[in-house]
């Protein structure tokens, strides 16, 4: 597969997937998004970790809110995401909601662009569609890809609608995948983890 077909081919699917989330009803991504959070604040890697990176959902994104409010109540290192121009992303540390201010397309960004150097025990990342041997589709910059490659991290965590699942995607050399994949019905690890 070229690149040219393989970019092509990864529009279509985004296309696809962002039509089944956004078709799915309000009230049903706010229970999902509930059970999915009570289904990572069971998981012994989230409870003993000590540095989490999780992204501020938005729009029909699985909520994370609530999974932030409890990371800043016990205390752990926290940091969410911020684009930088160049198509950067880093992990900047989070204390409080008012340190955040609208960014790109509304979405709630860190005031300050000081990046949190330390290793994360879990990172918890968004994206459109999932394979269940991990691999994931997200919005097509390669911002969570290009920021797996270059950090460790213990445990990386998808969550997503059930409906987000899908039986392969295409993928290239620079596609890495989580760890787990969190949804409001089941919980995967891929084979080979």
């Amino acid at each position: 597969m070229t690149e040219t077909t393989l970019q092509e081919k990864k529009r279509q699917i985004r296309h696809q997937l962002n039509k089944i989330r956004a078709a799915l009803p309000e009230a049903s991504r706010h229970a999902a998004s509930a059970t999915i959070t009570r289904k990572i604040l069971a998981m012994e890697e989230v409870t003993r970790a000590e540095s989490v990176f999780c992204f501020i959902s938005y729009g029909n994104e699985v909520d994370t809110h609530g999974l932030l409010d409890y990371f800043l109540a016990q205390g752990k290192h926290l940091a969410v995401p911020k684009i930088l121009p160049g198509k950067t992303m880093i992990a900047v540390p989070f204390a409080a909601w008012n340190e955040l201010n609208p960014g790109q397309l509304g979405i709630l960004t860190p005031a300050s662009s000081l990046p949190e150097n330390r290793p994360f025990d879990v990172v918890i990342t968004p994206g459109l569609g999932f394979t269940p041997d991990g691999f994931r589709i997200g919005y097509g910059r390669g911002y969570y890809d290009k920021w797996f490659a270059e950090h460790p991290a213990g445990r990386k965590i998808a969550v997503c609608f059930d409906a987000q699942l899908v039986g392969e995607l295409p993928v290239d050399t620079t596609d890495v995948p989580v760890d787990t994949i969190v949804t409001e019905k089941r919980i995967i690890i891929p084979r080979d983890q």
